[in-house]
């Protein structure tokens, strides 16, 4: 019995679903009738913020192509009965439909600023996505493409937020390999913004979270550095940097953190004349000596050398720091995989002195007078001292005979006239 009244019943249920589904459909407004008015491209608000909306832009948009329409965003326009509304509009929830990456974003130092209105302006979805044509982040006209994110960055950074380390710090990156390897050469996986700093919950720098923190800058880089991450961590620097230490260097260290050079590049930290200055930031650094057991007074000694000296006029092709010691996995001479380990020396140097036997490699590059202490290294010392006798000797001869020819030159013009 209950069975056929539900039958007699249902056509009407039906159509009371039919009715009010009809009369919302008939109240609600359309994109047509919102472009009515939206489609003048001379509307603005009465403070002079320009209202118009390109309907291609937005019917091509990601969110025109899903069939969302003006008041599925504009949702305080639902309950509006008469058009044109008042204005002006709440400010639209992306968070309705992008739950996740809104809640990224409340812990962000984006939304942190906002909080705090210190910046003077405030950064939301549309700055960084845009507002009705949105397109995907993987199409090329949009502005959170791999390609055109840097710049969309810049907008801010660049032009209106300070940074702490001055003007050129945040345009540094448009001089980088990273740069350079994005836009000239159109490769999409080289590092972007995005890829070092996160995409919706960026985090400050000195934020244990961030990814360009201290903490999490290795693991950032080795993303794409998979086996430079993996040798440094097998270095010496490396394992400390495991155990905590907070004075071993990282990545940013040497090779800065925006203006990543090539290591080709002359205006590179890390090009061949310069690695020397690089390194001895720390082991130059008496205290950090005295604290780790290291001997400092190393850029002294290697200047003293042959190497050093050829460097410091330009040589390119001397041995520096990195020539040695490694470049990331850089190793304890006791190591058995050292380079400088003794029965690695001769092959090490072989690569720059083709054939150096052990007893080419037995001389010492950084040693001071007080450092030496064994007659091997005194003979070593001696005839460096020798050595340098003879070509200041030879330079003073060559300089005398100068003088004393340039002299009788001037004595024969006298004489003659």
């Amino acid at each position: 019995m209950t069975g056929d009244k539900t039958r007699r019943s249902l056509p009407l249920i039906m159509a009371a679903v039919l009715f009010v589904s009809l009369s919302l459909s008939a109240s609600a407004q359309s994109d047509e009738d919102c472009l009515t008015c939206h489609g003048d491209r001379d509307l603005k608000s009465e403070a002079g913020k320009p209202l118009f909306v390109d309907q291609a832009m937005s019917q091509g948009s990601i969110h025109g192509q899903a069939g969302i329409s003006c008041l599925d965003c504009h949702a305080d326009l639902q309950k509006v009965k008469g058009f044109p509304h008042e204005s002006p509009l709440k400010p639209v929830s992306c968070g309705q439909c992008h739950e996740t990456a809104l809640q990224q974003f409340d812990r962000s130092v984006h939304q942190a600023a906002n909080e705090k209105g210190t910046s003077g302006i405030t950064v939301g979805c549309k700055d960084c996505h845009g507002t009705h044509e949105i397109k995907p982040k993987d199409d090329f006209d949009s502005p959170t493409f791999a390609i055109n994110l840097p710049a969309t960055c810049e907008r801010c950074h660049l032009e209106k937020v300070p940074s702490k380390k001055g003007t050129g710090f945040i345009g540094g990156y448009n001089q980088s390999a990273h740069f350079k390897a994005l836009e000239k050469s159109g490769l999409t996986m080289s590092a972007n913004c995005s890829h070092c700093h996160g995409a919706h919950e960026i985090k400050s720098v000195d934020d244990p979270l961030s990814l360009v923190s201290r903490k999490n800058i290795i693991k950032t880089c080795g993303t794409c550095h998979v086996g430079i991450q993996r040798g440094y961590l097998d270095s010496v620097h490396g394992k400390d940097f495991v155990k905590g230490i907070k004075d071993v260097p990282v990545c940013t260290d040497c090779h800065s953190e925006h203006e990543i050079l090539s290591p080709e590049d002359i205006n590179s930290k890390v090009y061949s004349t310069k690695v020397a200055l690089v390194c001895s930031r720390c082991h130059d650094d008496i205290a950090l000596g005295r604290q780790y057991g290291f001997l400092t007074s190393r850029l002294k000694t290697y200047n003293e050398s042959f190497h050093g000296t050829a460097a410091r006029f330009g040589e390119t092709r001397v041995a520096n720091c990195a020539s040695c010691h490694g470049f990331h996995d850089i190793r304890a001479s006791s190591d058995p995989k050292s380079s400088i380990n003794k029965e690695n020396l001769p092959a090490t140097c072989g690569r720059c002195h083709p054939g150096a036997s052990r007893h080419f490699a037995e001389g010492r590059i950084h040693s001071t007078p007080e450092q030496i202490d064994t007659a091997k290294y005194r003979t070593s010392h001696v005839v460096k001292s020798v050595y340098i006798f003879i070509i200041a000797a030879i330079i003073a001869v060559m300089l005398v005979f100068i003088a004393a020819d340039f002299l009788r030159r001037v004595l024969r013009k006298e004489k003659h006239g």
